[in-house]
């Protein structure tokens, strides 16, 4: 979802525009969390075939996590994107 706003966004003063061409996932496991959440519900009335996979995000952290060499965290902050990365973490050593 935030390739797709990337590349929607074609801004250069914009994260998700450069992580998007250079092809660097960015991960939003909470995406439906705040604002763009309310705008996504908002938009579903007009647009009702809008599905968005909200667990997308979470296999792909999972995945990296199981099949890394070497995991970390740096945490800036707190929340539910901790909570995912230190879970996935947990899965893969226990």
């Amino acid at each position: 979802m935030i390739a797709r706003l990337g590349k929607e966004i074609n801004h250069p003063d914009s994260i998700c525009y450069w992580a998007q061409k250079n092809n660097i996932p960015v991960l939003s496991p909470a995406l439906t969390d705040g604002s763009l959440g309310d705008m996504i519900f908002f938009h579903s009335y007009k647009h009702p075939g809008l599905v968005l996979d909200i667990v997308e995000d979470l296999r792909l952290i999972n995945t990296q996590a199981i099949f890394a060499r070497k995991t970390g965290m740096i945490i800036l902050g707190g929340g539910l994107v901790k909570h995912h990365i230190a879970n996935a973490n947990l899965m893969v050593r226990g």
